[in-house]
This record gives C-alpha cells, structure tokens and sequence, in this order.
C-alpha cells in the first residue's frame, strides 16, 4: 500500500555511464539531480553529421572505461590505452538523440582519439552549462540519456528472464542506474513514485528493449540465439507489443542515495 515499505525491497546498485553507451561504473553513493545520476551520460560520441553513436551499432564501446577525474575525464579502452578528456571545450555541434536536437560544445582534444578507435572521424561532445536543446524540450532538460533521467530495474525481473531462458543473464545487459532487490518480478511496472534516501522519484514510461541486450557486456558479442531479447518478448510486452524491460523514472526531489537504502513506495 503507498507509504509503505513493500518486502524490504532495498538498493543493490547504483550505475553511470560517463559517456553514452561505454561501460558501467558502479558507485557506493552518488548524488541524483534532475539529469539523473551526477556525471551519468554527460558525454556522446557523433557522427559529423550529427548521428549520435551507440554500442548498438559500435560494440566495441562496451569495453571503454570512462572515469570522471577532476580536469575531466578518464578514458581507456584495450585496444587503445588511455587518455586524458580535458574539459576544455570550443565549437558547438548538433547531435540528434532519438529524434531530438541537441546543441552542446565539442571537447576538440580527445577527438583524434576516439576517431581512432572508432576507424572514421567521430565528434565529443559535452554536456555542459552551455549546452543549448534546439528542440523538443522535457522538463528535467537538456540530455544525452535516451530520453528520461533514470532507468530503475529489479533482481526479481532478471531471474524472472534467466529463469525463463535457462540461462544466467548479467542485469548490465540492460544498463540500469539502480537496481533494487526484490523478490515479485514485474513489480516495478506498479510503482509510481519511490523514496530513496532523500530522493523522490516519479515514474515515466516502461523501457523498451532493443538488441544491445543481446551483446555480452564484456566482450560485446552477440547471442547466437538472440538472447535474453528472444525470451523477453515471449514473458513480458507491452499493450502494443513493445519487449520491456525496466522502468523510466524522473526525479521529483533531488538529493544522495546510497546503496542499501531502503526504497518506500508513495
């Protein structure tokens, strides 16, 4: 019932992606505002002409580490090592996320980097102060994220899946900012707004999954079988057919989450 605890359920982990589309980095805390979690998705690589690039189509960014540091950020990949992402910004470019257009600055210096990585030329860019949204305005602003500040998944939901699959899918396939534990797949589909700490969080949309949860997390191969998206569609669609996974969630009070917080349905 709202304003109560539902089965202790509590947070199990918290995850940002630097830039859009590279590894998870897990955190023990992390301060949620109303992009989401501090520093998640303040980066995206595009084409030049303003195609945003995602593992869907560039597995290898699995493997991109991208660590926040104070002159910027950290940037390592196997194949490539490492360098340095100063905040330092110059020209703007426009880059397009799901039909909407984004103005932001270009960190010129890591470029040539992430173009060779990439075997064409490729842009950085920035979410930053200066960024200017041409388009398409959403209330919380400005962002890289496929359109909503957080993704909010369960454990209850995954073993739900590998119980289904006969399998032992990893929850990073679906790259969640929080997982909650739990013990009623599905749950999350009822909830609509959530305490975490301090934080208050209201409920958008379901996440529509897509074949980058077929790509191992580590590796970036593809399931042979199409897996866990195959399964996916057979134990859980929408009203019109969508395969889902996970809910979108938008911040309703800003404030510090750490993990093993209870989580209070409102």
């Amino acid at each position: 019932m709202p304003g109560s605890h539902v089965n202790s359920i509590k947070l199990s982990q918290i995850i940002r992606y630097p830039l859009k589309s590279c590894m998870g980095e897990s955190l023990l805390q992390a301060e949620i505002g109303e992009l989401g979690v501090a520093e998640d998705r303040r980066l995206i690589l595009s084409e030049p002409n303003g195609q945003f690039i995602t593992a869907r189509t560039e597995p290898k960014l699995l493997q991109l580490k991208v660590t926040p540091n104070p002159s910027g950020w950290l940037a390592e990949h196997p194949l490539l090592g490492s360098t340095q992402i100063r905040r330092d910004s110059s020209d703007a470019a426009e880059v397009g996320v799901w039909g909407r257009i984004i103005q932001a600055p270009r960190l010129l210096d890591a470029e040539p980097w992430f173009s060779q990585l990439l075997g064409r030329t490729v842009y950085l860019l920035w979410n930053s102060k200066a960024v200017d949204r041409a388009d398409k305005q959403y209330p919380w602003g400005p962002i890289f994220s496929d359109g909503y500040p957080l993704l909010v998944c369960t454990t209850a939901s995954l073993e739900a899946v590998n119980y289904a699959s006969g399998s032992l899918f990893e929850m990073s396939r679906f790259r969640p900012n929080l997982v909650i534990a739990n013990d009623r797949p599905w749950a999350e589909d009822e909830w609509d707004r959530l305490q975490i700490g301090d934080v208050i969080l209201r409920r958008s949309k379901a996440c529509e999954r897509c074949v980058l949860t077929t790509r191992d997390p580590i590796t970036g191969d593809k399931d042979p079988q199409q897996e866990p998206l195959r399964t996916l569609a057979k134990i859980h669609r929408g009203a019109d057919g969508e395969i889902l996974f996970g809910q979108n969630f938008q911040v309703e009070r800003p404030g510090l989450i750490k993990l093993s917080d209870s989580v209070k349905t409102l």
